[in-house]
């Protein structure tokens, strides 16, 4: 019955991940690598398959990991997902799709596009090209929704100006501005774009003349909140302060939207709002060798700078067209962009927006800034690589205790394993050496997701951590209390480690695996030791 009733609920699970949008281009299309866990029967294992609609493709011999198909609009990394919590399988993957080295888009201006290689895009792009699950809104004077080089990416709009679904651009600065943020990338024509996948949000707050109004701008806000955009981009503001305004700010902040604005190009230090306020990452414009643009506004109320002093993007006419006037307007699109590639690093889904995952993309953001030269804002220029590889390196610490143990911790080595939820198989190990308290730190690069922990001390059992949350900024305080005497390391305390303990005995150093309780010599207390905790396994 026990069984029966997991099924049904991995079951209703795999109905619901169909539901989703997968995300395009990363894994073969409704495929997936399983193995079963050994106690799982032939019977038991029809069954699952069953239940999500899979047929075995090819099995991978002795280590019995099969590949999978289902529906190809299935959603398969949260269906892998499902899988590995069901308790049933031990490995669930996508069939990624493996990827040359130095992936360079096809877009026949991106060579002139200077400025995407400059702050590491395709550095960047090796490890991660973001999520068509993910939104930024772009508040402006609307889109030319047929662009070809916009199109696939756009989402239903709207005109605030004139209360319709309509969002279509008159004026130009709206379609040059959503290209920046959000072109369509790697398809053989016009520009690149920091984020190659990603969806927009075109909401039109200005006129066809380029006239806005506060009014609209607030309900533009809030629309994109019920909308689902994780990212907010405006380049427009006024010198003065903008009533209401920071207040549907704070509460779109607080809902978990990154919020991006321009400085201004009055080439002084004085606020412009609402980029002022401080929910909003103000953007400066920056030059290709990272100082100022000659109209940018600057000053420490700035937060970070990017590079619009030579920037193609697509135009109200279908084309496109080079600006290197230096304008923030087009520097906060780049820096839309650049959130909207890290939020789906640390969010857990599409819906998992929240101020902690706001936070998150902002201190990537702005801890992984280069200095400019003047230190004319805040935190420095933009860099996509750094912010990427930073998403992607996962740091974990805490503290062990070893049951018995007298000496300093000092230079013991630890070891974490990453493995799947419930599941045997080691994904990837970290060591440390541990600090004279027992304090002891590790990182895992491209690792994201929920995964179990495995931790051994050296001559501990192993201790399961389950469940673990291993995303940006990372997990502290992963404490653990080990069981010594598996001085072989095979996870079990048998003959072997007590054999070890007496060939060894007398023997002093430290360190020494066989001295379990850190006292500096090996000798009847680590004997004891391993004959009170014989027949023990992690």
């Amino acid at each position: 019955m026990r069984k029966g009733i997991a099924l049904w609920l991995l079951l209703s699970c795999c109905w619901q991940a169909f539901a989703v949008e997968k995300r395009v281009g990363d894994y073969a299309p409704g495929q997936l690598l399983v193995k079963f866990r050994k106690e799982v029967s032939p019977v038991e294992q029809a069954w699952v398959r069953y239940a999500v609609g899979a047929s075995v493709l090819d099995v991978k011999g002795a280590l019995g990991i099969e590949l999978w198909q289902v529906s190809p609009s299935a959603d398969v990394p949260t269906l892998c997902q499902q899988l590995l919590r069901s308790g049933w399988v031990e490995i669930a993957d996508p069939n990624w799709a493996l990827q040359l080295a130095d992936w360079t888009p096809n877009d026949p201006l991106y060579p002139q596009q200077p400025a995407l290689p400059h702050i590491g895009c395709p550095q960047a792009w090796d490890y991660w090209r973001g999520s068509s699950q993910f939104i930024v809104a772009v508040l402006d004077t609307g889109v030319l929704t047929t662009h070809p080089d916009l199109q696939a990416k756009l989402l239903p709009g709207y005109d605030f100006g004139n209360d319709d679904n309509d969002p279509s651009d008159f004026h130009g600065h709206g379609t040059y501005v959503t290209g920046i943020a959000g072109a369509v990338t790697n398809n053989g024509i016009g520009v690149a774009c920091i984020a190659p996948e990603g969806r927009i949000l075109p909401l039109k707050v200005f006129t066809d003349t380029g006239q806005g109004y506060l009014n609209d701008a607030i309900d533009a806000v809030n629309y994109a909140v019920a909308q689902g955009a994780h990212v907010i981009t405006m380049s427009f503001g006024s010198t003065s302060p903008m009533p209401g305004f920071d207040t549907v700010l704070n509460a779109a902040w607080n809902a978990g939207v990154v919020i991006i604005a321009a400085a201004g190009n009055n080439n002084n230090t004085s606020p412009f709002y609402p980029a002022y306020y401080p929910v909003c990452i103000a953007v400066a414009a920056s030059n290709l060798d990272d100082t100022k643009s000659s109209v940018s506004t600057y000053g420490s109320w700035v937060d970070v700078a990017a590079p619009s002093g030579d920037v193609y993007s697509t135009t109200r006419s279908g084309s496109y067209s080079r600006n290197t006037n230096g304008y923030t307007s087009y520097a906060a699109p780049m820096v839309a962009a650049q959130a909207l590639l890290l939020y789906p690093l640390v969010a857990d889904s599409p819906s998992d927006r929240s101020l902690a995952r706001a936070q998150a993309v902002r201190t990537l953001i702005e801890s992984t800034a280069v200095p400019v030269p003047g230190n004319y804002v805040a935190r420095g220029r933009i860099s996509i690589s750094a912010s990427v590889m930073a998403a992607l390196t996962v740091p974990i610490s805490g503290r062990i205790t070893i049951n018995g143990f007298v000496g300093s911790y000092s230079g013991r080595s630890v070891e974490v394993n990453l493995r799947p939820l419930n599941g045997s198989t080691v994904l990837a190990t970290a060591t440390a050496s541990a600090s004279n308290t027992g304090n002891y730190s590790v990182s895992f690069f491209n690792y994201l997701g929920y995964y179990d922990l495995a931790i051994r001390a050296q001559g501990t059992l192993l201790r399961r951590v389950a469940n673990q949350r291993v995303r940006y900024p990372g997990l502290t305080n992963v404490n653990v209390t080990l069981v010594p005497g598996d001085i072989n390391g095979d996870n079990v305390i048998d003959d072997a480690d007590l054999l070890a303990v007496l060939f060894a005995f007398g023997q002093s150093g430290s360190n020494r695996p066989e001295d379990l309780n850190g006292d500096g010599v090996v000798d009847d207390a680590d004997l004891l030791t391993v004959l009170f905790n014989f027949g023990q396994a992690g």
